[in-house]
């Protein structure tokens, strides 16, 4: 109820209460037969009832004053809490929304790299197989014009697949493929019929070119053979043969020919002249019960476990298992350096 409508009703009711009274005060009078007069006391009454009322009415303006503006202001931090409020909402929104673009630009960028990647490997897998086959083709190592000890591709045959072999072009005068080649113990040796026939390793680190290549090499022409050695004291040595060939799978690669030594790491092919060659899971040795390439851990053309072992164990100790060659010592010293290397003849 506001203070117009409290001050309408406490007049009402003051002025309904003035008449009840001048009525009962009028009928006493008659009945006692007095006529007094009340004008001035109902009159001064009046009046401070009024005053008093007054003041109660300013009080009660004031408070209701004080409400209004405590009602204002409370309304006001309500707009400014609602306005903060949102302002957060769509700062955050702004937020969120950058951070997924953000993300999504990210993951694009990143998608673009990848994609980009993929396909810088692709061009260099593709200009790596056009260099293979763009590459000059010879007959073998001899015919290349380069001093340079390299890889070159060697075509055998005009209607054969060119192969990559690496060609020493300085050593006893170049010219040399080299299809066995063991400096550092990197590569395990130890493998089976199908990987010593298709070959493994490294051209330009360890390897063994393949029992098949090497077969194709020295099957249509006449090749020399030289093996280089070398112990962990740094002693060089070698053994060259004038002739070398090996027969076809369906031979067991067997040695066919082994020509006339020379060098200074002793004559030890002449025992193997004529054996097949064995791996651990293929035994084509002369001895029987027993798999020379199992017992000496190493592929060779072995006829009863002989004095050569040049694909065995690369250790430097003195074991039948190790890589070595029993006359560069008259022991089985395990060798640091290995390499054996045909060359075609006039």
């Amino acid at each position: 109820m506001r203070v117009p409508e409290v001050k309408l009703f406490v007049y009402c009711f003051t002025f309904g209460a003035i008449l009840h009274v001048d009525a009962r005060d009028g009928g006493r009078e008659k009945e006692n037969g007095v006529n007094l007069s009340s004008t001035g006391t109902l009159g001064y009454g009046l009046e401070l009832i009024l005053s008093k009322f007054d003041v109660l009415t300013n009080k009660l303006q004031k408070m209701e004053n004080r409400l209004q503006k405590m009602e204002t202001e409370i309304h006001e931090h309500r707009s400014i809490y609602e306005q903060n409020q949102k302002e957060i909402f769509a700062v955050l929104h702004k937020l969120q929304h950058g951070v997924a673009l953000n993300l999504s630009e990210f993951q694009n960028q990143n998608q673009d790299q990848i994609h980009s990647a993929l396909h810088k490997l692709d061009q260099d897998v593709r200009r790596v197989l056009q260099n293979q086959y763009s590459q000059p083709t010879f007959s073998s190592c001899k015919d290349v014009p380069s001093i340079v000890s390299d890889t070159y591709m060697i075509r055998l045959n005009s209607d054969s697949e060119p192969f990559k072999v690496y060609c020493e072009q300085y050593k006893f005068g170049g010219g040399w493929i080299v299809f066995q080649h063991r400096y550092d113990g990197s590569l395990d040796f130890y493998r089976n019929w199908n990987e010593w026939r298709n070959g493994f390793g490294d051209l330009d680190k360890e390897f063994w070119l393949g029992l098949e290549k090497v077969h194709q090499i020295t099957n249509g022409h006449r090749h020399e053979l030289v093996i280089e050695m070398k112990d962990f004291n740094g002693t060089y040595k070698y053994a060259r043969y004038d002739s070398f060939e090996i027969g076809s799978e369906s031979e067991q690669y067997i040695v066919k020919n082994v020509g006339t030594y020379n060098g200074t790491a002793g004559d030890e092919m002449r025992h193997h002249n004529g054996k097949k060659f064995s791996s651990k899971d293929r035994d084509n040795d002369d001895k029987p019960y027993q798999n020379c390439a199992t017992a000496r851990e190493g592929a060779w053309w072995h006829g009863r476990c002989n004095d050569a072992n040049l694909n065995g164990r690369y250790m430097n100790a003195a074991s039948e298992k190790s890589m070595s060659w029993f006359p560069f010592n008259n022991d089985w010293q395990g060798l640091s350096f290995s390499r054996m290397m045909i060359r075609e003849l006039e």
